[in-house]
């Protein structure tokens, strides 16, 4: 506040002006060496008035670039800060390298009786080979897998091996088919797969898991026929395969074929071939998988440091009573599965943790109104206030009555969550493995804002002196005066006002008692600039009172403004805002009962 200063010829004229008129004097006597030149002048005297300039709430808040109590564009206070915290969740690649293949052989009997000449043929009957997957290390990051996507490449092999050392040839008829299937499963779409000769292999009607052969396939003695096909999905496991238990994969399938096979040069008697069939397979990566995921998403948020709050509201008898102050939490979740978040919020305040509270709940349990729950691919905000909050969505706004109160009625020097447990929610989603595995972001961006607009509990001290009386009243004694002034309230705030006298040295007098006659002023709104905003009027008085004896170099007045919110009206109820004003008019002094000038 503007420190002060009467005017000191005003006074005087006042105080001497008797003695002006009465006495006279020989120019040549010296008044200082013989006669007491102590008078005491009856009646109560005026000091002309003085008064303060228009001061706003910036010019009484005086903030640091890094405080926490920040306006926003409207020029309104609340107290605002911030941090973002980025975690990395990782779910490792699934590499199946472990192949096993059971190659079948099979007997083709081209019975010839009689020494026949020509074209022999032979049944081939429910031929059956079989490739097993397994791995034992899967990360348990994937609790379930529904199915896979896949890229790899893999043939069909047929050859044979001549027992009567005759036949250089056989032919596998046109029509021929080969079914490939999961042990113990009568699905017919468990595995996803293309040809990569469509020339002579397509797939039976209504069944993409049988390979039909369009052509006759010759295979010579010493060579083998390839079916090359690419395996894009698995899915619709039978039980007992896919991911059998946590960290195993099992995977078990038959390929059985059936249709005729012919050979052109016959002997005579029977003619005894050996078919074998056999799978070339690659080692593969699971691409993406369909399932359940639990990925472990370790969450670390730095603390919210408080910093540069005015004294006065850092007072340990302030109750500030924020009317509606709130938790933001901004939650950007890139993995695909939804997450749900629980932790634990507290603060410390000069040296000494609260126990604070929780926030969000259990994932198996359904707490409308509390849980805190992040899609995949999604960013959502959520607002914890003290009460329902306009314009929010309430499924986004969860309602912790006084236990943000607790938090802000004392501004914290620090706030932090901690005990963060962001899991999975575990319904079935599609993550992308690929070689690498999957890379992803929780982005974390939590802060407090409590806007400067306060509740009916409120009780805040700002304190300041107005002095440098002393030069206007020097070689008075007083014992007894009144200072009056008249308030132009614009801060939506009842003030009480409190005084104590103070000398030249600002020392506080000690038997000098200073009662508020008037000592209220009262709450108004005015915003400076804002000819639709008004200041309240109020006429404050103070009684300065000698317990004994009289008052020398009197300086001033250290004043203490109490402000709450218990009569002021709702519509009057405002954010305290950078632009709202307090004026000080028509400061006076006057003095009671004589006052004792020392001439010397």
């Amino acid at each position: 506040m503007e420190k002060q200063r009467l005017t000191k010829v005003a006074l005087w004229a006042t105080a001497l002006a008797p003695f002006l008129l009465t006495a006279c004097v020989e120019d040549d006597y010296d008044l200082s060496k013989d006669i007491d030149m102590t008078i005491t002048i009856g009646g109560n005297l005026n000091i002309p008035g003085s008064g303060t300039e228009e001061f706003t709430l910036a010019d009484i808040m005086d903030l640091e670039e890094n405080s926490i109590i920040q306006a926003d564009e409207n020029g309104d206070y609340a107290l605002d800060k911030s941090d973002t915290t980025d975690t990395d969740v990782d779910v490792d690649a699934v590499y199946i390298e472990h192949v096993e293949t059971d190659r079948s052989t099979t007997p083709l009997n081209f019975y010839n009786p009689g020494g026949m000449t020509g074209v022999l043929e032979a049944e081939i009957k429910d031929v059956k080979m079989s490739f097993t997957f397994t791995k034992d290390d899967v990360t348990t990051d994937i609790q379930d897998i529904s199915s896979a996507d896949v890229d790899f490449t893999g043939d069909m092999t047929m050859w044979f091996n001549d027992n009567s050392g005759n036949v250089n040839a056989i032919t596998l008829k046109r029509g021929l088919n080969v079914a490939i299937r999961m042990e113990e499963s009568d699905a017919s779409d468990n595995i996803d797969f293309e040809l990569l000769d469509t020339e002579n292999y397509g797939f039976a009607n209504d069944d993409p898991q049988t390979i039909v052969f369009l052509n006759d396939q010759s295979i010579r003695r010493g060579e083998t026929l390839r079916i090359p096909v690419r395996f894009r999905r698995i899915h619709n496991f039978p039980r007992g395969q896919g991911l059998t238990s946590p960290g195993h994969f099992s995977l078990k399938t038959n390929v059985i074929a059936n249709g005729r096979a012919t050979t052109a040069d016959p002997g005579t008697g029977d003619i005894n071939v050996t078919l074998m069939n056999d799978t070339e397979l690659e080692p593969f990566y699971l691409m993406a998988v369909t399932g359940v995921i639990d990925p472990d998403i370790d969450v670390n948020v730095d603390p919210i440091t408080v910093n540069d709050v005015p004294d006065f509201l850092k007072d340990e008898n302030t109750d500030l009573d924020i009317d509606n102050p709130c938790i933001k939490l901004k939650l950007t979740n890139t993995t695909p599965a939804t997450v749900n978040l629980q932790a634990h919020l507290n603060w410390t305040k000069d040296g000494v943790t609260a126990q604070g509270f929780g926030i969000g709940t259990d994932r198996t349990v359904n707490t409308p109104g509390q849980s805190i729950v992040i899609p995949g691919n999604y960013t959502s905000e959520y607002y914890l206030s003290r009460k329902r909050m306009d314009n929010i969505d309430p499924q986004y706004n969860i309602i912790l009555d006084d236990n943000l109160y607790e938090m802000t009625r004392h501004i914290p020097d620090e706030v932090r969550l901690t005990e963060v447990n962001a899991q999975a929610v575990q319904n079935e989603t599609t993550i992308d493995l690929g070689e690498d595995g999957a890379h992803y972001e929780v982005n974390t961006i939590y802060g407090l804002n409590a806007p400067l607009k306060f509740g009916p509990q409120l009780d805040i001290v700002y304190k300041d002196t107005i002095n440098d009386w002393a030069g206007d009243l020097e070689d008075l004694s007083i014992r007894t005066a009144v200072v009056s002034m008249t308030a132009l309230n614009g801060i939506p705030l009842d003030f009480e006002i409190e005084a104590k006298a103070i000398d030249l040295d600002g020392n506080v007098y000690p038997d000098v008692n200073v009662d508020p006659v008037n000592g209220t002023i009262r709450a108004g709104r005015k915003i400076k600039g804002d000819a639709s905003t008004q200041a309240t009027e109020s006429n404050v008085e103070l009684r300065i009172s000698c317990k004994e004896g009289s008052m020398s170099n009197w300086d001033g007045l250290i004043i203490t403004f109490r402000g709450n919110n218990k009569d002021v009206t709702p519509d009057m109820n405002a954010t305290l805002n950078e632009s709202m004003s307090l004026q000080l008019n028509n400061i006076r002094i006057r003095i009671e009962n004589g006052v004792t000038v020392d001439l010397n």
